[in-house]
């Protein structure tokens, strides 16, 4: 009898657990057993922007004057012309190692932006509203716009071929310490996106 008894326990063991290997099989199916639908969008794709200006002064200098006398006085323009496509600020300074001689605190300095007149000709320069960019010296211009940061100009461009043109205006001052003084400076254009 002791046989029969271990025979009916590992038949009810089977019967359990093909029972329960029956119902994983059934939850598994019925869980495939439901209506779905999916939706998708593809082909996206990121492209960044550009931040570009240059100038048509063709590598030439903007001034090259010797033998200055008090009251000389002379302007040249620079076309800046932006080429990039966001929308940015773009701000004129000099940097401390373009900035040479003793010069600088006798000449009078005016920075005007507007449109109109090159880099061959100022002919045509009209000054936008709100005064000049900076009326002081060669020195205090030198001194005072070192960077962006500092820089001057009110110019925000936002499309492609937009430009404007930059009047700078010397004038040797009235002074005897002006004598036998020199001078040399470097302008910096820079666009950051706003």
């Amino acid at each position: 009898m002791q046989v029969k008894k271990n025979r009916t326990g590992l038949k009810a063991a089977a019967v359990v657990a093909t029972g329960l290997v029956a119902s994983a099989l059934v939850i598994w199916f019925s869980s495939y057993a439901a209506f779905t639908a999916t939706t998708t969008n593809s082909g996206n794709s990121f492209n960044s922007g550009s931040v570009s200006i240059t100038d048509d002064d063709s590598n030439g200098v903007l001034f090259n004057v010797s033998g200055l006398k008090p009251g000389d006085t002379g302007s040249k323009c620079i076309e800046v012309t932006f080429t990039g496509n966001v929308a940015s600020t773009v701000k004129l300074y000099t940097t401390a190692a373009s900035y040479t001689g003793t010069l600088g605190p006798y000449l009078d300095f005016v920075v005007r932006q507007g449109t109109g007149g090159t880099y061959a000709d100022c002919t045509g320069f009209v000054a936008d509203g709100g005064g000049p960019l900076h009326n002081g010296t060669l020195a205090t211009f030198a001194s005072g716009y070192t960077n962006f940061g500092n820089g001057i100009g009110s110019w925000t461009p936002s499309t492609n071929g937009t430009k404007k043109t930059f009047q700078f205006t010397y004038t040797l001052q009235d002074n005897n310490s002006a004598q036998s003084k020199s001078a040399g400076i470097g302008f910096t254009w820079e666009a950051q996106s706003s």
